[in-house]
């Protein structure tokens, strides 16, 4: 048998062999990560509902500063989309579908370059003994053969940006909590002075 012939044999079993383990391997994939914030769900809710605030916490602005973002429709709504458009980062759109002010948050995150993928991420906002526990998951279907292959290392990958995200989600939210306590604890002051000279004259 020829060299050549021999060459090609291998190359066909080993093509083989990736097209049949590719078929066994998952055909979706789910990640998902937590945190607990020190703030009422309403407070870290607004920071996700509101697609503009992304730019603060969102652990891919980072990786391209020339990254082109576009936002429409009405902030904290069914049906706002933000968009972007970067080397890095690629081309795609998250749009929210559905919200349930302060409990929950379904969108639909779509790739379009370098490849195309569409998958959905869900947001719940649970109040706990220590504030708020907060879920960002993201789910969808893997293509046939490499998708598969590709959902081997996401969890890993995605995992890890998730948890950046929601570090800075975390803080941005704790600071924001801190701001309005502040400013609360100053307008009930304000509101104690203007009392007092008013029962001083009765």
């Amino acid at each position: 048998m020829g060299i050549l012939k021999k060459i090609g044999i291998a190359i066909l079993v080993l093509i083989l062999v990736f097209l049949v383990v590719a078929m066994i391997l998952p055909g979706e994939y789910k990640v998902e990560r937590s945190t607990v914030v020190n703030t009422e769900p309403e407070v870290v809710y607004s920071m996700v509902a509101d697609l503009n605030m992304w730019l603060k916490w969102s652990p891919w602005v980072e990786m391209d500063p020339n990254t082109e973002y576009t936002f429409t429709g009405e902030a904290g709504k069914a049906n706002s989309k933000w968009s972007w458009k970067g080397e890095v980062v690629g081309e795609g759109t998250l749009t929210h579908v559905e919200l349930v002010p302060n409990k929950s948050i379904s969108s639909t995150l779509e790739f379009t370059a370098p490849q195309e993928m569409t998958s959905k991420e869900l947001w719940t906002f649970e109040k706990t003994g220590e504030g708020t526990k907060v879920t960002w998951v993201d789910e969808g279907e893997l293509g046939y053969p490499v998708g598969r292959y590709f959902g081997l290392f996401l969890d890993g990958m995605l995992g890890t940006d998730f948890e950046k995200g929601l570090a800075k989600l975390k803080t941005l939210s704790e600071e924001k909590a801190a701001q309005l306590a502040k400013e609360a604890n100053t307008a009930g002051e304000e509101d104690v002075k203007e009392e007092a000279p008013e029962a001083a004259t009765e």
